[in-house]
């Protein structure tokens, strides 16, 4: 998407604020996820859940396949849908799930290494390695498990153990201190063994986070997965926050012997991914094993993203304690500074020039800070405003929402999702939120995969296409007659 807003590197620029990926990150990753600060009066919530999930699970090898009674379709598994969510049965659950790369940064750093690593010599040569001895036929999948092993042992420096959970056993994990840092899923080739992979792989990762009380105390368990399917891998991450979730950080990659052809690039980005991965989640792992606090002190805020700090619009550091998610990217929270609540928000674009426009004139929130995270994240935090929405409000203030987007088009900006759940009436008063989509006009475009089957949109309002004033302006119509219509009724 196309935004003359915030991008990363102006957020860099402005806040001089450089989120860690280096050696630092097994570091950084614990102090985020260490909240000092008591938020929450019940972190018993986690632990009973952990014990009852644990309880429900079936074998992971049955957990995985669609059909049976252990299958993760099967209605007697309803209530354990509820505590885990890997994408496979979208419901309310995938709505309401924050990101896995939002709360855990050695996972966040995965994904973006998946996708913009520049790999090295090292992560090349073991690339054509891989491909060259997995795009050979095995005669079963243990014989492909071991030879992956024995390659994954050689380059990183790990040993791999078959783990039994539930009857089952993996094939293949690397347990330290208690952790699971990764865990590998193998089948033969695509379609083998009658089960779904990823369910699989991150069925096992929820085991072990269910039954390590130790370190599920103390962190959100972040686990590293790879799927081995034939000659095709893939990367995904796991962690238990009060649910156990995972996403998948990278797509299916070729291992085929094509090295000519850009899918290599793919594996060895993946492979590079890996090896920094790899001593971030083991000094992970040992910092955890030497935390000091106690259970009841660490599980308040594990629920919550990772980042808890940023650098505001006028320098001052500052530091976040979340008291209440809204959505999966949206959470109420209080500064240490005592300052009152704030609203903070997690997306991947956001005009810091379009909202200061608004809220400069009051017809936005008091914008407080735009901090950058991994894997082009944006954490936007502003002042948080009481009221109601433009929908639940009996009066509605058309002349001021009218000026409110006149204001945006002469300074040359354009909205974009002027919708009634992005607008709060506040008496006469009216605040415009979430300018993740706001820009420039003629630059600004709108995202991909926007929600045909329950929204109508504006004609020309596509995915990729420019943001038009006159967008703004049908929006504007439909929000003014329906408080017309309103008016009526009343």
């Amino acid at each position: 998407m196309t935004d003359a807003g915030m991008s990363i590197a102006d957020a860099n620029a402005i806040l001089a604020e450089v989120e860690s990926v280096s050696g630092k990150h097994a570091q950084d990753s614990m102090e985020e996820q260490a909240p000092f600060k008591k938020a929450r009066t019940d972190p018993s919530g986690r632990e009973e859940i952990a014990a009852r999930a644990n309880k429900q699970l079936p074998s992971p090898s049955s957990f995985a396949k669609p059909s049976g009674e252990g299958g993760w379709t099967h209605p007697k598994l309803r209530e354990l849908q509820q505590y885990m969510c890997f994408h496979r049965s979208p419901h309310d659950i995938d709505t309401q799930t924050t990101p896995v790369v939002l709360l855990d940064p050695i996972l966040a750093q995965v994904s973006h290494d998946c996708e913009c690593a520049t790999p090295t010599d090292a992560d090349c040569k073991f690339a054509g390695l891989v491909a060259s001895a997995m795009s050979q036929a095995f005669a079963d999948e243990e014989q492909r498990m071991q030879k992956f092993w024995q390659l994954l042992e050689a380059e990183f420096n790990v040993t791999f153990q078959r783990a039994k959970y539930h009857e089952a056993e993996t094939d293949g994990s690397f347990i330290h201190l208690g952790g699971m840092l990764v865990n590998v899923e193998v089948k033969n080739e695509i379609g083998s063994g009658g089960g779904a992979i990823h369910v699989q792989n991150a069925a096992y990762a929820a085991a072990h986070a269910f039954q390590a009380k130790k370190v599920r105390g103390k962190s959100v368990c972040p686990t590293l997965l790879i799927e081995l399917a034939g000659p095709n891998m893939s990367l995904s991450g796991a962690v238990y926050t009060d649910m156990a979730l995972c996403d998948q950080l990278s797509p299916m990659v070729s291992l085929l012997w094509q090295p000519h052809s850009r899918l290599m690039v793919q594996t060895a980005k993946c492979f590079a991914a890996i090896r920094k991965a790899l001593p971030s989640l083991r000094s992970f792992y040992e910092a955890v094993d030497q935390q000091a606090l106690e259970q009841q002190e660490l599980t308040w805020q594990l629920e919550y993203p990772y980042k808890t700090s940023f650098i505001g619009l006028h320098g001052r550091a500052q530091h976040l304690l979340y008291h209440e998610k809204l959505s999966r990217t949206c959470l109420k929270a209080t500064l240490d500074s005592q300052e009152g609540l704030v609203l903070v928000k997690f997306c991947k674009s956001y005009s810091k020039d379009a909202h200061t426009c608004l809220s400069s004139h009051g017809y936005a929130p008091n914008l407080v800070a735009i901090a950058s995270l991994t894997d082009g994240w944006l954490m936007v935090v502003m002042e948080f405003v009481t009221g109601c929405l433009w929908d639940e409000a009996p009066k509605k203030p058309v002349a001021t929402l009218e000026a409110a987007v006149h204001l945006l088009h002469q300074a040359g900006f354009v909205y974009g999702d002027l919708r009634s759940n992005n607008i709060f009436v506040l008496a006469d008063s009216v605040h415009v939120i979430d300018l993740k989509w706001a820009g420039v006009m003629e630059q600004s475009t709108y995202p991909l995969f926007l929600d045909h089957t329950d929204l109508t949109w504006p004609d020309g309002a596509r995915d990729g296409q420019p943001i038009k004033q006159e967008h703004d302006l049908w929006w504007l119509k439909l929000l003014c007659d329906q408080a017309a219509a309103s008016f009526v009724a009343y």
